[in-house]
């Protein structure tokens, strides 16, 4: 299984004059590092959570048919199922309607149920574009995970010059904002 990101979300969940006053810093210091310093906060939050908070495009490769048909799906909260697609023995590609599949949203992961076709073997894997968020606009996340951003934007950035401050687990004011939104029962 392969997780593949088409399109990253267009807004970050907290902007670079937040992270500046949170800081406490002059007006466009650093403006660049900021913005990589929101990015990668946000990127090391939701893969520690396995949660998508603002709307992404995902492509799901699957080398081969799932033997129950089920399939989880690991970026949450699953907002849409664009596409699903097949291939036969040939390379020939076997697209799936709505009709064929069915997502369950209530399990952690998140499942995608695939009927089978009939007449036709997938033999080369299948794909499935996903998009998932969990807000479509940054001020409607929580207030914790966009605290939680700040957060460790800020360690990063108070950090960045140490090569002894290797994280290797988020700081504690971190994992406990981020703590209800792990990857227990339904989101």
């Amino acid at each position: 299984m392969v997780l593949q990101l088409i399109a990253p979300p267009v807004k970050e969940p907290v902007t670079t004059a937040m992270l500046r006053d949170f800081l406490r810093l002059s007006p466009d210091q650093e403006e660049d590092l900021l913005e990589r310093l929101i990015r990668t906060a946000r990127e090391v939050i939701e893969q520690h959570c396995n949660l998508v908070m603002l709307p992404q495009r995902w492509l799901l490769q699957l080398a081969n048919w799932p033997q129950s048909g089920r399939i989880a799906l690991y970026k949450a909260p699953v907002i849409s199922i664009d596409k699903v697609q097949g291939f036969d023995a040939d390379g020939a590609v076997v697209l799936f309607n709505a009709d064929d599949w069915r997502l369950d949203t209530d399990s952690r992961p998140q499942r995608l149920y695939l009927r089978r076709p009939q007449h036709i073997t997938i033999a080369r894997g299948l794909e499935i574009e996903l998009t998932a968020g969990l807000a479509n606009e940054p001020e409607d996340l929580p207030e914790t995970l966009r605290h939680a951003c700040l957060v460790l934007a800020g360690h990063l950035y108070d950090n960045r010059n140490s090569y002894e401050a290797v994280m290797h687990s988020l700081p504690d004011m971190v994992a406990q904002l981020v703590s209800p939104w792990l990857r227990r029962g339904r989101l």
